[in-house]
C-alpha cells in the first residue's frame, strides 16, 4: 500500500503546484519567464515519476494520470512561450513562430526552454550577420573614413634584430615638427621617450599605467593600444609591426595601418611580416618604399655543446621559458658565486629596468630571462643560451618556432660592443641550429578585433552576444583573421550580474582594462570596481599588499595598474601620489628580493634542503635517494 501512495502523492503535489501557478491571482507575481523555468521543472519531476511507475505496473492507473499531466503542463508551457516569442520578435524584428523554434528539437525545447533552444539553433546569428552587414563596411580600411581621405606615404624598414631599423625610423621622428612612436611594451614606451628627451626632443609618455604629458609638448612615445587616431601626425614610428600576426594583441598593429593619421608613417618589422603588410598599404591605396637592413653584427653558432653552469660566462643570457625557471637558474647560479640579472614578463617595469641596470653597469656577469628579452631590450649579450627549447603556449607544451628562435638568438652580439655575436643551446642543438638557417615562413594574416563602435552600434543584444556574433561574421577580406576575444567573453560571463546594471559602453570599456584575468585576486578587485562603477562611487578601493613575498607583491604591482587603468578609463578620482609611491615601494622591494634572497628561489632536497640542479628531475638528492633505497632494502 505505502509502495502504491508514494508515486501518487507526487503527482498530487506537482499538480498542486501546477494549478497554483496557473491560477490568475498566481500569474501576477510570475514573469513568463519564471513560469517556463517552473513548468520546466514540473516537467523533470514528473518525468522522474511516471519513470518509477513502469516498473510497478499494479499502479498503472497512476502513470496514466501523470502523463495527462504532463500534457497539460506541456500545453501550458506552449502558451507561455508564445508570449515570450512575441516579445522576442518585437524587439529583434523577426516573425519567427513557436513551431519553427521547436521542430526537431522539442525534447530540448521542453528541457531547458525558449531562449535556450533560440540559441542552440542559432536563429539570432543571422540577425545579427544582417545587422553586421549593414554596419561593417566590404573591407576594414573603410571603418576609418578621414584616414581614407589623407595621402599616407609609408617607410617599411624590414631587417632582423639587431639590423638598425627602429633606430633609423627614430632619426625621421626626431626631425619631424609633431610625431609619435607606437611601442609593443610599456618598458620600450619609456625608452623611447628618455631617449628623445635626452636628445632634445621633448617627448610625452602615455601608456595604460603611465602618463607624463604637457600639452605644449608635440612628441609622444606610447604603447601601441594607446594610439590617438584622431590626431594627424607629420611623422609616426610603428615598432615590432610582425606583432600583427598575434592572435591576441595583433590588432592593435593592424588598427595603427589601416587608421592612424599621418603624412609620413615608419613601420619596424621583420621579414615575416612584409607580404601581408605589402598586401594591406596596397588595399589602402598609400605609397610606401621598402628599406632592407642587414644585421650589424654576425650570428654564429658554436660547435661545442654546453655544458651549465660550468659554462658559464661573463655577457651571456639564459633563456628559460618561466618565472619559476628564472629564479630556479637565477638560484643555480648564485651558489657559483655568478651574479645574475633577472628578467621575466610580470617584473614591474622600474625593476626590470633596475635589473638591467645591473647587467649594463657590470655590477652582474649573466642575464636568466624568458622570452620576454626577445622584443627591443638592447642589453650588451655577447651570448645567447636555451636552456629551455619548449614553450608552454597556453595550451600546451611545444618546441619553439623558428621564428622565436632567431627573436630571441638574434639579442646576442650588440654592435658597438661585440664583433660577432653567439649562440648555443643546453638540449635540442638540432632544433636550434637549424631554424638559425631557415627561411621563416610568411605571416598568413593579420588580425583584427571588433571596433567598440560597431559592437555598440547593434541595436540589440547583450554585449556578450553581440561579441560572439562578431566572432561567427565572416570577412570577406581572405587576409584577415578574428583576433582572440575569449578574455573578454570571459569577463562578462564573470560580470554577468552587472549586465543590467551598467551600460553596454561601460561593460566594454572595463573588459578591454588589460590586467592578468587568470589571477583570481585581480579578478575580485576588478568585480569590486564594477560594483563600485554601478554604485556611482566617486574614487575606487585602493588595493593593498596581502604578504610581502615575491608573488604577493607582484600581485599588488598589478593592483596598483588595475586601480590606476580602472580609474583613468573611467574619469575617477586617483590619488597619483599614492600610486607612484606604492609602485615605487613594491619595485624596490621586488629587486631586493631577486638582488639579495635569490638563493631562496633554488630547488632544494626536500630531505637534507641542499641545493638541487635547477633542472633536477625528482624532488630530492642522490645522496639521500641511495640512502632511503639501502634503508628500505636493510628492513
Amino acid at each position: 500500500m505505502y509502495q502504491q501512495s508514494k508515486p501518487h502523492k507526487k503527482i498530487q503535489r506537482i499538480q498542486e503546484r501546477f494549478e497554483l501557478m496557473d491560477s490568475l491571482e498566481a500569474g501576477k507575481f510570475y514573469t513568463a519567464l519564471d513560469q517556463e523555468q517552473t513548468l520546466r521543472t514540473l516537467l523533470q519531476q514528473l518525468k522522474g515519476t511516471i519513470t518509477k511507475m513502469e516498473r510497478a505496473p499494479e499502479i498503472e492507473g497512476w502513470r496514466e494520470d501523470g502523463e495527462q499531466l504532463a500534457d497539460r503542463i506541456r500545453e501550458r508551457m506552449r502558451e507561455v512561450s508564445n508570449e515570450m516569442l512575441k516579445e522576442f520578435n518585437h524587439h529583434y524584428r523577426t516573425n519567427f513562430t513557436l513551431k519553427e523554434v521547436m521542430t526537431g528539437d522539442e525534447n530540448f525545447y521542453y528541457s531547458e526552454g525558449l531562449m535556450s533552444t533560440i540559441k542552440r539553433k542559432k536563429l539570432l546569428n543571422h540577425l545579427f550577420h544582417r545587422e553586421l552587414s549593414t554596419i561593417l563596411p566590404p573591407h576594414p580600411k573603410d571603418e576609418f573614413p578621414e584616414t581614407r581621405r589623407l595621402r599616407r606615404s609609408f617607410v617599411i624598414h624590414v631587417g632582423p634584430t639587431n639590423s638598425g631599423k627602429t633606430f633609423h625610423a627614430l632619426e625621421r621622428l626626431k626631425k619631424a615638427p609633431n610625431g609619435l612612436y607606437l611601442a609593443p611594451l610599456r618598458l620600450l614606451a619609456l625608452e623611447v621617450f628618455e631617449r628623445l628627451n635626452d636628445e632634445g626632443v621633448r617627448c610625452n609618455l602615455l601608456t595604460g599605467e603611465e602618463e607624463i604629458s604637457h600639452p605644449n609638448i608635440r612628441h609622444t612615445s606610447c604603447t601601441i593600444e594607446k594610439a590617438d587616431f584622431s590626431r594627424i601626425y607629420d611623422t609616426v614610428v610603428i615598432d615590432e609591426a610582425q606583432m600583427i600576426g598575434d592572435a591576441q594583441r595583433g590588432n592593435a598593429w593592424t588598427k595603427a595601418l589601416l587608421g592612424i593619421q599621418a603624412k609620413e608613417i615608419h613601420i619596424c618589422c621583420s621579414p615575416i611580416a612584409l607580404d601581408v603588410i605589402q598586401t594591406l598599404l596596397d588595399d589602402c591605396e598609400d605609397d610606401y618604399v621598402i628599406e632592407e637592413h642587414e644585421r650589424q653584427t654576425p650570428l654564429v653558432f658554436e660547435d661545442q655543446p654546453f655544458r651549465f653552469p660550468k659554462d658559464a660566462q661573463k655577457g651571456d643570457a639564459f633563456i628559460v621559458f618561466s618565472r619559476k625557471m628564472v629564479l630556479q637558474v637565477a638560484a643555480s647560479l648564485a651558489d657559483k658565486k655568478i651574479k645574475a640579472s633577472i628578467i621575466y614578463g610580470n617584473l614591474p617595469p622600474d625593476t626590470r629596468r633596475r635589473q638591467m641596470e645591473r647587467f649594463l653597469n657590470g655590477e652582474t656577469d649573466v642575464v636568466v630571462a624568458t622570452d620576454a628579452i626577445g622584443m627591443g631590450l638592447n642589453l650588451p649579450i655577447k651570448r645567447i643560451v636555451f636552456l629551455e627549447t619548449e614553450k608552454f603556449d597556453g595550451e600546451k607544451h611545444r618546441p619553439l618556432r623558428v621564428q622565436e628562435v632567431k627573436q630571441i638568438a638574434g639579442r646576442a652580439g650588440r654592435k658597438g660592443m661585440y664583433e660577432r655575436g653567439f649562440v648555443n643551446t643546453f638540449t635540442r642543438r638540432t632544433l636550434v641550429k637549424s631554424a638559425l638557417l631557415k627561411e621563416e615562413p610568411s605571416l598568413p594574416a593579420a588580425y583584427l578585433a571588433p571596433m567598440e563602435e560597431t559592437i555598440l552600434k547593434l541595436p540589440f543584444g547583450t554585449l556578450e552576444e553581440r561579441l560572439r556574433a562578431w566572432a561567427d561574421y565572416e570577412i570577406e577580406v581572405p587576409y584577415f583573421e578574428k583576433t582572440d576575444i575569449s578574455t573578454q567573453l570571459d569577463l562578462l560571463v564573470y560580470a554577468k550580474s552587472f549586465e543590467n546594471i551598467l551600460t553596454n559602453e561601460q561593460l566594454y570599456k572595463a573588459i578591454h582594462i588589460p590586467f592578468p584575468e587568470r589571477n583570481e585576486a585581480l579578478v575580485s578587485q576588478w568585480l569590486q570596481y564594477l560594483d563600485e562603477l554601478s554604485e556611482h562611487e566617486p574614487s575606487l578601493s585602493k588595493p593593498y599588499p596581502r604578504g610581502k613575498d615575491l608573488v604577493s607583491l607582484e600581485t599588488y604591482f598589478k593592483a596598483l595598474d588595475l586601480y590606476y587603468s580602472f580609474s583613468k578609463a573611467f574619469r575617477l578620482d586617483l590619488d597619483h601620489p599614492w600610486v607612484e609611491e606604492e609602485r615605487n615601494r613594491a619595485s624596490k622591494e621586488i629587486h631586493r628580493l631577486l638582488t639579495t634572497k635569490i638563493k631562496n628561489y633554488g630547488r632544494k632536497c626536500s630531505s637534507c634542503r641542499k641545493p638541487l640542479p635547477w633542472n633536477a628531475i625528482h624532488g630530492i638528492c642522490d645522496k639521500c635517494y641511495r640512502s632511503r633505497w639501502e634503508n628500505d632494502w636493510y628492513h
